[in-house]
């Protein structure tokens, strides 16, 4: 029989595997200490990015809320989105806002993987010029693009481009195409893009800030669910659009564009619409063929902003900022030349001027 001998025999691996363990789990649990401790001293230390963004203070992740965003943070290579897929698994916001990436990739942005909860891609800002028709491919959910303050130009390989991104209600392209060349081949290409896309939830558009004289007659119609379209701050004179198109758009944004009347057409396409339908703050011009437009803006319940509506110009000259609900008609003649009347409304060139600074403006804010 084996003596009794009072030693206890230790197994020396297993104890050493089992100090490690314990020490891992300890320093972690300090280091979450500390985490805890710096985020309550620094509220944005909380939002430090995994991975190579964290080398960038612009940059800030909720990974809690799936959301990274990073803010003028210069990068000029795409592989940034391709690099998030190493640490967010889980990805519902992205924003890349005031970069210099000039083309999206040919590929998926986010390379082989899908991210099926990711709901809002903000890449606006980014002096893109070239979209590529795979660049959207893994983002079956996405709901809302912004494409905003950008350089596009589109290709013919670009049609495909929204065809990824079928359950889209928001597409946001404030000032995304500021070449002034080639327009009617751009509005086609552009209307073929949405054609081909199906965008049959799609319920905002946002074509403002975009220099535009004139936009597609059909423009509404590839999209059934529309509500709202911003055309604002444009040089559009005028709106002619397939009015069949609009029966369910309740918000069309015209402001700040070169409206001086409102044509017998574009009376008898709004006259359909819902009431507080349109915003039209435009630089209008009162004088003795006035009368019909004016009576018409008097009568309808379909723009929204009608009682701070004022005439730009005027003849007689004093009623120069008269409101067009109250200026008397009858009191109107045509002695002022208006259109070579000097007045504070904005030449196309001064216009364009503005909105030149405007858009600077935009990128680096």
């Amino acid at each position: 029989m084996q003596k009794y001998t009072g030693v206890v025999a230790f197994n020396i691996p297993g104890l050493g595997i089992a100090l490690v363990r314990t020490a891992v789990i300890f320093s972690a649990a300090v280091h979450a200490r500390d985490r805890t401790t710096f985020a309550q001293e620094d509220p944005n230390l909380q939002y430090l990015c995994r991975g190579s963004l964290s080398d960038y203070a612009a940059c800030q992740c909720k990974e809690d809320e799936g959301e990274v965003a990073c803010i003028n943070a210069q990068f000029v290579d795409t592989d940034v989105f391709f690099n998030l897929n190493a640490h967010y698994k889980s990805l519902q916001k992205v924003t890349f806002h005031g970069n210099n990436f000039q083309d999206l990739p040919s590929t998926s942005l986010f390379g082989s993987v899908s991210h099926s909860r990711l709901h809002t891609l903000n890449i606006s800002a980014n002096y893109i010029v070239n979209l590529n028709s795979n660049a959207l491919k893994g983002l079956p959910n996405l709901r809302v693009l912004d494409l905003s303050n950008n350089e596009i130009v589109l290709k013919e390989s670009d049609v495909d481009f929204l065809t990824h991104t079928p359950r889209l209600t928001e597409l946001y392209l404030r000032r995304a195409f500021t070449a002034t060349i080639n327009r009617t081949v751009q509005f086609d290409l552009m209307m073929r893009m949405f054609k081909k896309a199906n965008l049959k939830y799609l319920e905002v558009l946002d074509l403002s800030y975009n220099f535009l004289q004139s936009v597609p007659f059909e423009l509404p119609c590839p999209f059934p669910s529309l509500t709202s379209l911003d055309l604002r701050q444009n040089f559009l004179k005028n709106l002619v659009v397939n009015g069949s198109c609009l029966t369910k758009v309740r918000s069309v944004d015209l402001s700040r564009n070169q409206f001086y009347s409102l044509t017998s057409s574009f009376r008898h396409l709004a006259s359909s619409a819902q009431p507080d339908t349109y915003v039209l703050r435009n630089p209008f011009h009162c004088d003795c063929k006035s009368n019909d437009y004016v009576t018409w803006v008097r009568s309808t319940d379909v723009i929204r902003d009608k009682h701070t509506l004022v005439c730009d110009r005027a003849s007689p000259r004093n009623f120069v900022g008269a409101r067009l609900v109250e200026v008397p008609l009858h009191k109107l003649d045509c002695s002022v030349n208006l259109f070579a009347m000097s007045a504070p409304h904005l030449s196309f060139s001064t216009a364009a001027v503005v909105l030149l600074i405007s858009s600077l403006l935009l990128h680096l804010f």
